[in-house]
């Protein structure tokens, strides 16, 4: 399973009912979110087996200092933020507009370029170098090669 296939699911989602909608704004990130546990996988970074994924997983990519990392961090800040509303807060009906499970998943399939951006031939060794280097040296987190 990939956070592709996620993203896909959700674009099926976006054009049901309530439930559906949420459900999709969910996927969304949850697709994202894989997308990019991925790349810092691929980069060697090892993260935790917790909820301090989500927040570590941003911070590398917010903070390595690459233009699509950076982009790829804030807009799965911003969908983070989406998900949460959209699984805890039943009365934030904005979750339930099909509008808005649009918006949520052109933002998933935004950030899935600017990762394949980051993977791009071009770009892969430096992104990976300052991914490395953030997640060591500030974040403290293992590598694995």
């Amino acid at each position: 399973m990939t956070g592709e296939e996620f993203v896909t699911l959700a674009a099926k989602l976006a054009d049901g009912a309530a439930a559906e909608r949420r459900t999709s704004i969910s996927r969304s990130y949850y697709g994202a979110f894989h997308a990019a546990m991925g790349l810092l996988a691929d980069a060697g970074v090892h993260l935790p087996a917790s909820p301090e994924a989500h927040r570590k997983v941003r911070f590398c990519l917010l903070e390595c200092g690459e233009l699509a990392a950076t982009e790829a961090g804030a807009k799965l800040e911003s969908l983070r933020r989406q998900r949460n509303l959209a699984d805890y807060d039943l009365e934030h009906l904005q979750c339930e507009a099909r509008q808005n499970a649009l918006v949520q998943l052109r933002v998933a399939q935004e950030i899935l370029g600017s990762l394949e951006t980051c993977r791009s031939e071009s770009a892969w060794q430096r992104v990976r170098t300052r991914i490395r280097a953030y997640a060591t040296e500030v974040l403290r987190l293992t590598l694995v090669d």
